[in-house]
């Protein structure tokens, strides 16, 4: 398993004002999987940037920067 560098998400779900589970009810995906990609273990899934950056009012280039360029 990678290790990626430390990510926002947690930042964005807080300004959101969502607790863990809130957001991990509002995904439909269990708490430990929301503190996974909390942690970038792994990075949120492709699939599930459009979601999460309506959710949290973030651009999909906030949520993953390493995908920034492909998704330009």
């Amino acid at each position: 398993m990678t290790k990626h560098p430390k990510q926002p998400i947690a930042d964005f779900r807080k300004k959101a004002g969502l607790t863990l589970d809130a957001a991990a009810a509002i995904f439909d995906v269990d708490r430990t999987t929301l503190i996974r990609w909390e942690k970038g273990e792994p990075l949120i899934p492709i699939k599930r940037l459009d979601d999460a950056a309506k959710i949290y009012g973030v651009s999909k280039r906030e949520l993953r920067p390493d995908l920034a360029e492909a998704m330009e």
